[in-house]
């Protein structure tokens, strides 16, 4: 069963209304992102979900790997 009826949208706070308190202590910018695009966050997480899954390689192992990238390509880990 379908419907056409959307759920209620909330307003978005402002940067100026964002605490330290109401953002993730990694990944806050993200967050803030797919806020502002919640079709683009489920695309993502479909899309995102399966890599970090376990499948043929543990999740584990792609972190790590992940880890090791980052820190081959000097990025903040």
């Amino acid at each position: 069963m379908t419907t056409d009826r959307q759920a209620p949208r909330l307003p978005l706070l402002s940067d100026s209304e964002l605490t330290e308190r109401d953002l993730p202590e990694d990944g806050g910018e993200l967050v803030r992102l797919f806020g502002q695009a919640p079709d683009v966050f489920r695309r993502w997480n479909e899309w995102y979900g399966p890599i970090r899954a376990d499948g043929a390689v543990s999740s584990r192992v792609k972190e790590i790997c992940r880890l090791r990238l980052a820190q081959l390509n000097d990025c903040a880990v």
